[in-house]
């Protein structure tokens, strides 16, 4: 089974399978929200505080990826503390609902985070999404993970497992191993991979992405990787802070140029850094409409055993970067 999207063009979509509102109107549009494309061409930075946490101004990182002042319109701190269900903060395409939850044990912060689990012999958790309404065109975000301190990846290798959606321009050109035309989505997601290392762990990340050059690139983060910066290891029951940066390529004449980029960082250095994507051609339809958890193991195995993700502290820069600005 392959990611599945609802229908965009009606208000549907921003409902689960069991009819479960994240602050929409009727008309499917959410709630005193303003389009962050249109503040951005205004060039106004809009503020509000709502269940989700803060919008507005957000200090500290050492993103370098924009350059200049490159000021967000907004910056979102979901707060899952205050969440009831973390259905009130994204919709799911996959998988099922029941998979992921709101514990209070572990966290990293505060007193609650999202639990996502794999059963064994599976391939879906849940497949989840905080939606941008009008598409972004960059996104820099952060969020703390953790496997549970018994994952384990036996029986391939390298095994994979998905644990975040970076940024999605939703279409059947980003996953299912479609190939994306510029016009039809396009995805970039992280995986936690046994590549060159030991079923038990450590393990390293992968970054695979759809774009119009590839239909799936897989950018394994190890040592000699075109655009590995550091490789990096990932040891099941502690903390990560996993920052990323998506900025969708220019378009000139109707062709998309090789200058999309996806960087990330874990607990502040720079670990993969790669700008030379063409995701689109479209750049009002096609761009970064989704980001979010997810777990999917493999793809034609399963998992070995019960897993369990877990995630914490989830905030988002749209349109521009962390920091302080000019």
């Amino acid at each position: 089974m392959t990611d599945t999207y609802p229908d965009r063009s009606t208000g549907d979509r921003t409902r689960g399978d069991d009819g479960h509102d994240r602050t929409h109107g009727d008309d499917g549009r959410p709630i005193d929200t303003v389009s962050r494309r249109r503040t951005l061409r205004l060039g106004t930075i809009a503020g509000a505080t709502g269940l989700l946490g803060v919008v507005g101004s957000h200090v500290g990182s050492a993103n370098e990826a924009g350059g200049g002042c490159n000021r967000p319109t907004d910056v979102v701190d979901l707060d899952y503390d205050a969440l009831e269900d973390w259905r009130d903060a994204y919709w799911h395409s996959s998988g099922d609902p029941g998979n992921a939850s709101l514990v209070s044990n572990p966290t990293a912060s505060g007193d609650t985070a999202l639990q996502v689990a794999i059963a064994r012999d599976e391939h879906w958790g849940v497949s989840t999404h905080y939606e941008f309404e009008d598409g972004l065109l960059e996104l820099n975000a952060r969020v703390r993970f953790a496997l549970d301190t018994g994952w384990e990846m036996p029986g391939r290798d390298p095994s994979n497992c998905r644990l975040w959606n970076c940024a999605m321009a939703l279409g059947e050109g980003s996953a299912g191993g479609d190939v994306p035309d510029g016009m039809n989505g396009w995805s970039n997601r992280l995986y936690v991979s046994t590549e060159g290392t030991d079923p038990g762990g450590p393990y390293t990340l992968l970054s695979l992405t759809y774009h119009v050059d590839g239909a799936q690139d897989h950018d394994y983060l190890v040592d000699g990787g075109e655009y590995t910066v550091q490789e990096v290891d990932i040891v099941p029951g502690r903390w990560y802070e996993f920052e990323y940066y998506v900025c969708v390529n220019t378009v000139s004449n109707g062709t998309a140029n090789d200058d999309g980029i996806v960087q990330y960082w874990l607990d502040g250095e720079r670990v993969y850094d790669r700008r030379n994507f063409r995701f689109t051609v479209d750049l009002e339809d096609n761009v970064i409409d989704t980001n979010g958890p997810v777990g999917h193991y493999g793809g034609r195995y399963v998992a070995p055993k019960n897993l369990y993700a877990y995630y914490d502290d989830h905030s988002m820069a749209l349109d521009g970067t962390f920091g302080e600005g000019c």
